[in-house]
């Protein structure tokens, strides 16, 4: 059993843990957080697929377009995940 003082210093730890970082403890306090959706991942598999196509119909231009477009969102992306923080 704790006593009273260990109580009180163990309530100002977790005062201060939730007062410095409330995501991380969010996290310990076992609240759901919310998935991301997995963009970065999904935008590399969009180039995947999308890359013999794109050299088969339309050649080289065809693929340094397949490739500009997957880097814009890949920085549109990474942008927005900056913002978030």
């Amino acid at each position: 059993m704790l006593n009273d003082d260990d109580r009180r210093t163990i309530a100002e730890l977790d005062r201060r843990f939730h007062m410095s970082d409330p995501e991380f403890a969010a996290r310990m306090a076992g609240t759901p957080a919310e998935v991301p959706f997995p963009a970065v991942a999904v935008l590399c598999a969009a180039l995947f697929i999308l890359v013999p196509p794109a050299m088969l119909l339309f050649g080289w231009a065809g693929l340094v377009v397949v490739v500009d477009l997957f880097l814009a969102g890949l920085v549109v992306e990474l942008v927005r995940r900056h913002r978030r923080r």
